[in-house]
């Protein structure tokens, strides 16, 4: 007799449930999107210590008759695919058939439906029906899953705690809010209303309600679209920033989905403008043929393959660039004058929908240019802090500069142009520089003179020392051997060499070397230099490691401090 059997379907249907439930969250995503696919326009999400004991969802949907309330629990029935072509032209959420069949094998579920005509009540314990009856309910459909996980008690020690686990079906909820602008969405924990969405199509209110005001007043709209995808959304303004990617969503024909490939796209775009670990704020909608896009890939159809997807990467980047080029980020403490914590320089939005935003901007070209010389506002000086920072004064309000930062990016973007400059000046050494860095370094640095030459910097290597005999005319003078250190160690420690992102890091590498430091007391002349200088540049208003050069205090805020405020 053979060693293999078959399995029995209570066992095979628990297992199936594993792939699909494996968190109170599985269970709220599945049926919510049955509730979005039944083209519900309210869904209600009620759940009972975080969804430990109970977790319900309440929509308007079109509802079943009862036929339909036993097919749905099984397996692989669905109304979405009739036939092979339908899996290529996906438009619903749920497809496979598997939500409410792997739900019932691992739990007690209580189904209310109505298509409008009549209503039906059927409970399903262990994958088994146990109770039929008719119902009396409004068009729709309320579905109330109990002890979850009674059959699989060890399912219970991946669950974490009741807060974690509900802070998951929150951010959930937040995410199913903002793919569908166009629900209302409720959320209660307990009794406790956690978040409710009015269902009328405004982005920016939502996202008001998720993140809060700060968060909705800093909000950049961009749309852009090529043969095959029209990309809009909102991203936020670079001071507005958080430590993690997860801020940033991507939603695909009202699927929210995870995309490294994206998220890394608008992270990019946000180069030099934010500090390293920060990201912004964003949604990023994604309209596309259902024939350009796999979205039967992973098994919670969580992602999704996209045909074409490096011009997707392209256009979302683009856009977002093109944005920020023309968005001023002067910091400032919020309006909101009971806090302290740093909000963008721009005016209050009262009426935070697509429409306003996108044509009225805060900051447009009209307004301000790329460059600095428009982008930072006549000042007078009249001071310094702390020997770092440098105090400027006009009819708005007072302003403080990082006098490090601000050197450091002048420095930057010269030394980055330089670099790329084809026709580099060198001058010769009178007398070579001699560079001991051990015979490691020098054993390296043999296979990279080329790199070094076409820096402008002309060594030789004797006895393990290494002798330098031309730099280029743009080192500072006395800098050159801590120059040319740093230049060989980078090359040295660079790992691709990919030569306009090397190139990049030199040049924020050298220009923080020779910067003006903090706790330097300056004149006033080398003040208004320096501002002088920082107008000329392209992005004066951060570091080239995306540190804020420029904070604004608005009069009104100072007014605020001393009580002067009518």
């Amino acid at each position: 007799m053979g060693i293999i059997r078959k399995l029995d379907a209570n066992i095979a249907n628990k297992i199936a449930a594993g792939e699909v439930i494996e968190k109170l969250a599985n269970v709220v995503k599945e049926l919510v999107e049955n509730s979005i696919d039944a083209e519900a326009t309210k869904v209600d999400i009620n759940l009972v210590d975080s969804g430990m004991k109970s977790i319900s969802v309440t929509d308007n949907g079109k509802g079943m008759d009862e036929s339909d309330a036993f097919l749905a629990f099984e397996r692989h029935a669905t109304s979405k695919i009739s036939n092979i072509n339908d899996l290529f032209r996906i438009q619903s959420l749920g497809f496979r058939g598997e939500a409410l069949p792997s739900i019932a094998a691992i739990a007690r579920v209580d189904l209310k439906t109505s298509n409008g005509e009549e209503g039906i009540n059927v409970i399903f314990e262990d994958g088994r029906l146990i109770e039929k009856k008719t119902a009396v309910i409004n068009q729709g459909t309320r579905i109330e899953v109990t002890r979850l996980f009674y059959s699989t008690p060890a399912r219970f020690k991946y669950l974490k705690s009741p807060q974690y686990e509900l802070s998951v079906i929150v951010n959930l909820v937040n995410g199913f809010a903002l793919a569908n602008p166009n629900i209302s969405f409720k959320l209660t924990n307990d009794n406790k209303l956690l978040f409710v969405s009015q269902g009328n199509d405004s982005i920016p209110n939502l996202i008001t309600q998720i993140y809060g005001p700060q968060v909705a007043r800093s909000l950049i709209y961009f749309e852009a679209e090529n043969r095959d995808y029209h990309v809009y959304g909102y991203t936020t303004n670079p001071i507005v920033n958080r430590s993690s990617k997860n801020y940033i969503n991507i939603v695909v024909n009202n699927r929210l989905i995870n995309n490294a490939d994206i998220v890394n796209a608008i992270s990019d775009a946000y180069e030099q403008l934010l500090p390293k670990n920060r990201y912004p704020i964003a949604i990023v909608y994604v309209e596309v043929d259902p024939l350009l896009i796999d979205v039967n890939i992973h098994p919670r159809k969580q992602e999704i393959k996209f045909s074409e997807k490096d011009k997707l990467i392209k256009l979302i980047k683009n856009i977002i660039l093109e944005k920020l080029e023309v968005t001023n980020i002067y910091q400032k403490p919020s309006d909101d004058f009971t806090q302290t914590k740093m909000a963008f320089y721009e005016e209050s939005i009262k009426d935070y929908d697509k429409t306003t935003l996108d044509k009225k901007p805060v900051f447009n070209k009209d307004n301000f240019e790329s460059s600095g010389e428009k982008a930072i506002l006549d000042l007078k000086y009249i001071g310094q802090y702390s020997g770092t920072y440098l105090l400027w004064q006009n009819e708005v309000g007072l302003y403080l500069l990082d006098q490090h930062a601000a050197a450091e990016r002048i420095r930057y973007e010269k030394y980055l142009k330089q670099m790329n400059a084809r026709n580099n000046q060198i001058q010769e050494l009178m007398v070579p520089l001699k560079l001991e860095l051990g015979n490691d370094v020098v054993i390296v640095l043999e296979e990279n003179l080329d790199i070094i030459q076409e820096l402008g910097i002309k060594i030789a290597i004797e006895d393990n020392q290494i002798l330098v005999f031309e730099v280029p005319n743009w080192f500072p003078k006395g800098f050159e051997e801590v120059y040319v250190e740093a230049i060989i160690m980078a090359v040295l420690d660079d790992k691709t060499l990919e030569k306009s992102m090397f190139i990049d890091d030199l040049a924020k590498l050298l220009a923080c070397k020779h910067s003006l430091k903090a706790n330097h007391y300056i004149t006033k002349l080398e003040a208004e230099e320096l501002l002088k200088e920082l107008r000329k540049c392209e992005r004066p208003h951060t570091c080239p490691h995306g540190r804020p050069i420029i904070v604004e205090i608005s009069i009104k805020q100072i007014e605020y401090w001393f009580n002067r405020v009518i």
